[in-house]
Order: structure tokens, then sequence, then C-alpha cells
């Protein structure tokens, strides 16, 4: 079975199964219909994995993600408190963009068609930390100016990691259409 889920014709003489499965995943990926479940299944993700960080690193760092900084250097004229509410709104909207990136490419990575959650989480992870190393270069340091106390450093890269394995989960969990919850096989 391949990633996505879509089988070949075992049954069928003379037909090359591996490369019919090929044929048919790439069809599949390649639909209209696919493209929109996949972007939609994304972005729910990016949502679903911006609240899941914000809830692991609002309680330990007591701050609110620094996309409030951002509003209130390059748009506003006030204090980055004044600007709680955008900062927030900024922080689920890029949430969301790159949720969308990951779950748009993901189905096109040729994964062997094991467990997706798996496979979803291993990727969403390494997603996740390259987000981090981006964030803490460009946007924190480059754009805002901000060098984070070792602690501060530690939690938002550990953060990016929850992101990224919850982001990886959603999509890897979703990545058959077809498939419902109902339908795993889990320990019988």
């Amino acid at each position: 079975m391949s990633l996505l889920g879509f089988g070949g014709r075992g049954g069928d003489e003379g037909s090359d199964a591996p490369s019919s499965e090929s044929e048919e995943v790439e069809e599949a990926q390649s639909s209209p219909v696919f493209a929109a479940r996949s972007l939609v299944r994304a972005i729910q993700g990016g949502a679903f994995a911006t609240v899941v960080m914000t809830a692991f690193r609002l309680p330990i760092l007591g701050s609110l993600p620094p996309s409030a900084n951002f509003w209130a250097k390059y748009v506003g004229d006030g204090h980055p408190e004044e600007y709680m509410g955008m900062g927030i709104l900024l922080h689920l909207l890029y949430g969301i963009s790159f949720g969308a990136l990951f779950g748009l490419l993901y189905p096109r990575m040729n994964l062997p068609g094991s467990a997706t959650e798996t496979e979803g989480v291993v990727w969403g992870g390494v997603f996740g930390l390259v987000l981090s190393a981006f964030g803490e270069r460009v946007m924190l340091k480059w754009l805002l100016d901000i060098d984070l106390e070792a602690d501060a450093e530690t939690v938002f890269h550990a953060s990016h990691a929850v992101y990224g394995i919850a982001l990886g989960t959603w999509v890897g969990s979703r990545i058959d259409p077809d498939r419902g919850y109902e339908e795993y096989e889990h320990s019988q």
C-alpha cells in the first residue's frame, strides 16, 4: 500500500503492480481535488499546531510570541504590549501559512507507504526546527534585533519542535482522504 493508500490492482495479470500503483498515486496527487483537500487539511493542521505551540510556550515563558514586536516595529508606532491581539493574529497567520506549505509539500515527498503518522512526526519535527532556526536568525535577530537569553532560546526552539510535531502528525494522519479514523488498525 502506498503512502496515500491508493493501491494497484494486485490481481491483474500481466500488470506491474509497483508501477501501476505509482502511476495511480501520481495521477491522484496531480488532481485539483487532491490539491484542494491537501490545502484544507494543511490549513487546519497549521491552525491546530499553532494553538498547540502557543499553549506549550505561553505558560513557560509568560510572554506572547514576538509577532507583536514585529507589528509594533514595522506597522504600528507603539509598544508591543499595545498590539497583543494583532500579535496573536499574526502568529496564527504565520502558523497557518507554514502549515499550508508543509501540507502541500508532504504528500509529494514519495515516502514509503508505512505509517503516515510516524513519517509526519519525523518530517514535521524537522520542518519545525528549520522554521525555528529561520525564526531565530532572520525574524528575531535580523528583523527585530532581539537576542534571546539561553533558556528563552531553548523554549523558542522546543516550541517550534512541538509545532512541527503537531503539524506533521495532523497532516500525516489525514494524508489519505479515503481513510477515516475508524479504519486505522490499532492493536487488537
